[in-house]
């Protein structure tokens, strides 16, 4: 049987800084095209129809000490983070605000009001839930696909190495060892 042809990775760690910064571009740029296509459309699919259920307000960053106030911690947008770039405005946002300069970009993932957040659950109900569920999926897939540029395609071998041990060979049962 003819060996599998092995596919030139370039370098891994760009690859997987790739892969961060914009899903699926880690793979484009070790030459796996349709991978690379298939998990930006996945993964950006899935994050943009959370952010769309949740009406832009589902993905921010609080710079709170959880242990001060575990209520307000935002353990979802650590979830949410490793989709890239569409998520790194939320930290870039919440990091204006906390030393006192105004939201860029018309406030897009920055840290609503409670009084929108507390109007989107009166309105949605359970898609607020949905919406983070979505999003905070797809940075988890996010990491597999990072993963992914980082190591390269799973090799099989089907022959065993010249190194490894044999498998010996089982002894046949006569009739009467069988009864």
């Amino acid at each position: 049987m003819a060996q599998p042809e092995r596919i030139a990775l370039k370098n891994p760690a760009q690859a997987a800084v790739l892969a961060w910064l914009v899903p699926g571009l880690g793979h484009v740029y070790q030459g796996r095209t349709g991978k690379g296509i298939l998990y930006a459309v996945c993964i950006l699919g899935l994050y943009g129809a959370g952010l769309a259920l949740g009406e832009g307000h589902n993905v921010f960053w609080r710079w709170i000490n959880p242990y001060y106030n575990a209520e307000k911690f935002r353990f979802s947008f650590l979830c949410q983070f490793p989709v890239g770039l569409p998520s790194l405005l939320g930290l870039v946002q919440a990091t204006l605000l906390h030393y006192g300069h105004d939201s860029i970009l018309w406030g897009f993932l920055a840290e609503p009001s409670q009084v929108v957040i507390n109007g989107l659950h009166a309105r949605l109900g359970k898609l607020v839930e949905v919406s983070s569920v979505y999003t905070m999926v797809a940075g988890l897939l996010n990491v597999l696909a990072i993963y992914d540029a980082y190591e390269g395609p799973a090799d099989v071998d089907d022959e065993p190495d010249e190194g490894a041990v044999a498998e010996a060979p089982r002894p046949e049962l006569s009739v009467e060892a069988r009864a």
